[in-house]
């Protein structure tokens, strides 16, 4: 996505989020991208009539498929305008994709819908069609914080499998021992299925042996991280004023690595905010299993962010 001309420089003072809701202005956007599970989109958006102050909300709905007539959950209502759906307290918009771009590349689908419309909001959530956001203050909350302090959050994402954080995904950079996993993980397909089934039987020997303990999601202390969950990204209009754009270059996976060398490039902190909740049912698009077609895709783009944090350096 290229920066819209008209995104002004951070060191202008914006207008407070009280003055976009005065004014009718949308300051807080939820951006979903969808490929089949349209029940997940439906929880999703319904999840998100329980907020205590749906001013200035909108929701994007972005369908990368192009095989299926648009769901029944968000057939388009020809009284209201384009593209706008439902009955809710917010606008709610179905942008389709004209194929099937993938998360990432669908999300840039949408900003760039969302720059041609005039600056982009205060706020961007960039969000899986599987999470639910629970907490009815989790907008007000969001409200609350300085979007210049805060340019790139990632919130307490609660597994419904395990009930822990998912965040963050990686609290620090990446060690050369971490890399030589990677390249032992990407040396062929069956190495990475052996390397998995011995990682999950580690994960299930310690989740056992600390059932009950500590290391459930209770933490609340807010801390700077490396990279940031990909399920639920939250932007603020900070990154964008900064030159931050969504990396495209490879169609899936490794986004949260592409954040976080974006982040060091610009100088940029990527926030965990504990105090943002929501819960994430995970794998309901891709599955859980990892095959060739996945595996290929996850090494093209590790090798990617390997290729940039190596630019980064030189």
């Amino acid at each position: 996505m290229r920066r819209p001309a008209h995104v002004t420089a951070s060191a202008v003072t914006a207008p407070s989020a009280d003055d976009d809701l005065a004014t009718g202005l949308c300051d807080v956007a939820f951006i979903t991208v969808q490929y089949h599970n349209p029940a997940d989109t439906a929880s999703f958006i319904e999840s998100l009539r329980a907020q205590s102050d749906p001013r200035g909300i909108e929701v994007i709905v972005v369908e990368n498929d192009r095989i299926l007539d648009p769901p029944a959950e968000l057939a388009a209502d020809p009284v209201q305008p384009a593209g706008q759906v439902g009955s809710y307290l917010f606008p709610v918009r179905v942008l389709r994709a004209p194929k099937n771009l993938y998360y990432w590349g669908g999300a840039a689908f949408a900003l760039d819908e969302l720059s041609a419309r005039g600056p982009l909001p205060r706020w961007v959530i960039i969000s899986n069609n599987d999470v639910t956001v629970e907490d009815s203050e989790f907008v007000r909350r969001l409200r609350s914080l300085d979007p210049v302090r805060y340019p790139i959050i990632g919130p307490s994402i609660i597994s419904l499998a395990t009930g822990r954080d998912q965040n963050p995904i990686l609290r620090s950079r990446l060690g050369k021992l971490s890399e030589m996993k990677w390249m032992l993980y990407d040396s062929g397909y069956r190495m990475a299925t052996s390397l998995l089934a011995v990682r999950g039987l580690w994960r299930w020997f310690r989740e056992n042996a600390s059932r009950g303990s500590a290391g459930l999601a209770d933490s609340s202390t807010a801390e700077r991280i490396y990279a940031p969950h990909g399920a639920f990204v939250i932007f603020s209009s900070e990154f964008f004023d900064r030159g931050g754009r969504l990396d495209t270059t490879v169609p899936m996976f490794a986004e949260e690595l592409t954040i976080a060398v974006t982040a060091e490039r610009l100088e940029m902190p990527v926030w965990h905010l504990p105090q943002l909740r929501v819960s994430h049912r995970e794998h309901s698009t891709t599955g859980s299993r990892l095959t060739r077609a996945k595996y290929e895709l996850e090494k093209r783009a590790r090798r990617h962010y390997f290729g940039l944090k190596a630019a980064q350096r030189s």
